[in-house]
Formats: C-alpha cells, structure tokens, sequence
C-alpha cells in the first residue's frame, strides 16, 4: 500500500470516527432516555404491584369491618370509590338494607347493578336473583317472569337457587301444582346442593308431592 493510499484510509477512518461520535453525541439523550425508560418501567410497575396490593388490602378490611359492623353507611362509601370492590360493597349494602327492613332501599341498588352493562354477568344475575328475594312480592307478574326466564336459563349460574324462587313465589300465589314442579326440577338435578336438595324436599314433603329421584350427569 502506498503512503498516499495509507494517508487516505487513515483521513477515511478518522472521519468515520468522527462521524461516529457526532452521530453519539447528537443522539445520547435518545439512548439515555430509552434506559430510563426501560428501567424506570419496570419500577413504576412493581410500585403500581405493590400500591395495588396495599390497596385491595386496605379495601379488603374495609368490606370486613363494614360486614362485622353491618354498616350500610361504610359499604356506601367503599362503593363511592367506584372499582372491582364497589360491586361487592354495593351487594352487601343491599343485604344489610334488606335485613334492616328497607327492601325498597335495596331493590333500588340491586336494580342498578344488574341494569349496568359495564358489571360483569355473573354480578347482574346475582343483583337480579336477590332483587326477587328481597322484592319480589313488590314486583309485577311480567317483571318475575322477565327475570326468572334469564335466571333460570340453561347455564345461567344460579339456575337452581333461581329455580328455588319461582318455587316461592308461586307458593305465594296459591299455585301448588307450579311449586312442585319447581322443586321437582331442584330435585331431579344432580348439581343441587344438599341444603338446596333438603330445602326442596322438606317443602316437597309439607305440600304432599313425591321426592324425585336425581338424574346421573346433569
């Protein structure tokens, strides 16, 4: 290699180097910014963990007082604070209503949790099933059947409790032949607890119908 080639590729490798650092230089704050980024993530991530984890325990001896304290006023305000806890809150509220005598009370926040599209299925159908329990004497024929024809659906997931209370409510109306049927239809499932199972017989019994064998694999 000559001199005059040598001087050029060490001229090329110099601006290279230059360029290199220029190009570093320019651009430290974006590498600088992307390790922060990365690191600061995963910090502020394992604070979010742990002020959720501190939280749900602070919500969760919340909702334990308020249950030991049967405090409607505290469950209010524990669901005033919105989130996945406000949905239980508001379901033990109702409770706490309903055995303080204020079914209306507790109908009106039942009605509201299971109309809220937002809430889970599961919660709706378990607002709908105690808004029967604790109302339903108060509700029109149309609006028991409208619930109990969702409720008592195929898969729903108290189907059978569901099913329980058609049984009552047509025993309030004087239909024996329907509440036998209901508590033939308890009977007759294999996934019906045994304190479901009792309470269908010992009723079964008084109303002088006959105790229905369950059937293998429902």
């Amino acid at each position: 290699m000559s001199e005059t080639d040598s001087f050029i590729e060490e001229v090329s490798d110099e601006v290279r180097r230059d360029k290199l650092f220029g190009f570093f230089k320019k651009y430290l704050w974006v590498f600088i910014a992307l390790v922060i980024f990365i690191v600061g993530g995963a910090a502020v991530n394992e604070y979010l963990k742990a002020k959720k984890e501190t939280d749900a325990q602070i919500v969760g001896e919340a909702l334990l007082a308020a249950q030991t304290a049967a405090d409607a006023g505290a469950f209010a305000a524990i669901a005033a604070d919105g989130g996945a806890p406000a949905i239980l809150a508001k379901l033990d509220q109702a409770a706490v209503l309903a055995f303080d005598g204020q079914a209306g009370a507790a109908a009106t926040i039942l009605d509201g949790i299971s109309a809220d599209a937002e809430v889970l299925p599961l919660y709706r159908d378990l607002a709908l099933l105690k808004t029967v329990m604790v109302n339903g004497q108060n509700m029109s024929a149309a609006d028991l059947d409208s619930a109990f024809a969702g409720l008592t659906s195929e898969g729903a997931p108290f189907r059978l409790l569901a099913i329980e209370q058609r049984a009552i409510v047509n025993l309030r109306n004087g239909d024996t032949a329907a509440t036998l049927s209901d508590l033939g239809e308890i009977l007759a499932d294999s996934n019906a607890t045994q304190d479901l199972r009792n309470r269908a017989q010992e009723l079964t019994i008084s109303l002088g119908g006959e105790i229905v064998t369950p059937q293998s694999g429902g």
